[in-house]
């Protein structure tokens, strides 16, 4: 579906498109009744009806969500007095693409949700567990601003690849949202007053870089958010607290987990690869057609058989960090599941592997081959090895997290000795030097967020209901919050989850794994909890 514009919108402001601990605790099944039933107590006030524990547990357990009956979850909303650049005495405007459901709002003085956008465009509401479930839960509105610079958010056009400096940054992402906030907190007739009947407590949501952003917005705007909900939000990677292997190395540990062969399987594919590429008498290109690459489409940067090589080993290893991303339910049928049974087949050799390997993210169905210039970005001088090794993905879209990854959102992701991956060492010098032929026009800082808000020391900062939930088979769980830093930072883990699988899938569902059930319980425990502060705080 494309953008319609209709002009009957009531706002002159907007338009609507047509369709277009070790943590907390991890609640086992058979306390779930319980749960729901203490749920129940605690949300009489927020849900204005008369409910029972049957009715809460199906609204959490659901096996589907319950939102078919809304006009469309794919309606795109447009607000059209957003500010280019909130910290400048320039007033120019652009048009900011979100989404929004009222199907459950109770009106003023029922909750909020923000659901934050991140690096990628949105088409719709992103997570069911929010708008099917958690909101009908609160009575709740739900709010999901795109952010700046993906997807048809644009506040300016980008002619060169340095326009972006003072525009994309975290901080004016999140005066947009901010902004759009107040816009439809007026709209909804809710109170800015705690203190009022018809405030309405918000509630922020994000998972991964969103997850962050989402901890920083109560953290940092505590004035206008009330709670925060981070999934596999990984702080201790934008505070730098960690060790370059780290991420790469958890993501052997889930796959030695999975299964115990699948890693030396990998590992060894790619060490005869590399062998393969350092005979004289074989060429890359011949190299790549037996591997089905498109050898007329080998970007013209790749001269030698050591750039084919190094850039051939950066494709599996970004890659295996979006299958661990998407290890949820784990299974054989997953990408980390399939990827495995190709490494593990006695049958083929490493050109047939590595064939069946690109046949897995290739993305157009009718390719005849595969074509290295899907994994680079837009933008001068791009390159598969990007400022982000877990993969900062094609387009527009890779540009522009580049460029984040260039200026204040360092990625430190290496490849060790000890991983299923062929060793290479990430440095601050490497980033440095590749930001620079990127032409950004910035220079990696990667203390910049963390000596400006303090996140490394939250609880001595003063935060306060702050819900930090990872998935233990997720990448970035090493780089995340993993246990309990106060009663209001609680900690939630899920050890069948991967990255943020509470919020990415369809929501409470049977196929769900026992864990993620009661997690889904639990989070919706601290929330009410969290909003009864709230209200007899006012």
């Amino acid at each position: 579906y494309g953008s319609i514009f209709i002009d009957d919108s009531p706002d002159p402001q907007e338009n609507v498109g047509l369709p277009r601990t070790r943590a907390t605790s991890i609640l086992s099944l058979s306390m779930l009744c319980g749960t729901a039933a203490l749920l129940l107590t605690m949300l009489g006030t927020y849900s204005g009806q008369s409910q029972d524990s049957t009715l809460v547990s199906s609204q959490l357990l659901a096996s589907q969500g319950d939102s078919k009956d809304e006009i469309h979850p794919d309606t795109t909303y447009w607000y059209k007095n957003q500010l280019v650049d909130h910290f400048s005495r320039d007033k120019k405007t652009w048009k900011h693409r979100y989404y929004q459901s009222k199907k459950h709002f109770a009106g003023p003085g029922s909750p909020i949700f923000l659901v934050i956008g991140g690096e990628g465009p949105m088409t719709k509401l992103l997570y069911p567990f929010i708008h099917d479930h958690l909101a009908k839960t609160f009575s709740a509105f739900v709010l999901q601003p795109e952010h700046r610079f993906y997807g048809e958010s644009q506040p300016v056009k980008i002619k060169h690849d340095d326009d972006y400096v003072g525009l994309l940054t975290s901080e004016q992402a999140m005066a947009d949202m901010l902004r759009l906030l107040k816009h439809k907190r007026k709209e909804l007739g809710c109170s800015t007053n705690r203190s009022s009947k018809h405030y309405c407590p918000v509630i922020s949501v994000g998972g991964s870089y969103p997850g962050f952003l989402s901890a920083m917005f109560r953290f940092v705007h505590s004035d206008v958010i009330d709670i925060g909900y981070a999934s596999s939000a990984p702080l201790h990677l934008y505070s730098q607290e960690l060790d370059p292997r780290w991420y790469f190395d958890k993501i052997t540990e889930t796959a030695l987990k999975y299964d115990s062969r699948c890693p030396a399987a990998l590992l060894q594919a790619q060490s005869e690869l590399v062998g393969i590429l350092k005979d004289t008498n074989t060429s890359f290109q011949d190299v790549a057609k037996k591997m089905g690459v498109c050898v007329h489409k080998i970007p013209d940067y790749i001269t030698t058989k050591e750039i084919f090589s190094q850039e051939t080993m950066m494709i599996i290893g970004a890659n295996n960090a979006d299958f661990n991303m998407d290890f949820y339910p784990p299974s054989e049928t997953t990408l980390l599941g399939q990827e495995c049974a190709i490494f593990l087949d006695d049958s083929t050799d490493v050109y047939e592997k590595m064939e069946a390997f690109f046949g897995l993210i290739q993305e157009d169905e009718d390719a005849t081959c595969f074509d290295y210039h899907s994994q680079i970005p837009d933008g001068a001088n791009g390159t598969i090895s990007t400022s982000d090794w877990s993969g900062a993905g094609p387009g527009s879209t890779g540009r522009s997290w580049e460029f984040q990854l260039c200026s204040e959102l360092v990625v430190r992701t290496g490849f060790s000795a000890e991983s299923m991956f062929i060793e290479r060492e990430w440095t601050l010098e490497w980033l440095t030097e590749h930001c620079a032929s990127r032409g950004f026009g910035v220079t990696p800082q990667p203390y910049h967020l963390v000596d400006k808000w303090g996140f490394n020391d939250l609880v001595g900062n003063g935060a306060s209901r702050i819900l930090f939930t990872n998935g233990l088979n997720d990448g970035w769980s090493v780089l995340s919050i993993l246990e309990d830093l106060s009663d209001s930072i609680p900690v939630i883990n899920f050890p069948n989850g991967a990255h943020h699988s509470d919020l990415s899938h369809e929501g409470p569902s049977e196929q769900d794994t026992d864990d993620i059930k009661a997690g889904f319980v639990r989070i919706a425990e601290i929330l009410a909890s969290w909003l009864d502060e709230i209200k007899a705080e006012a």
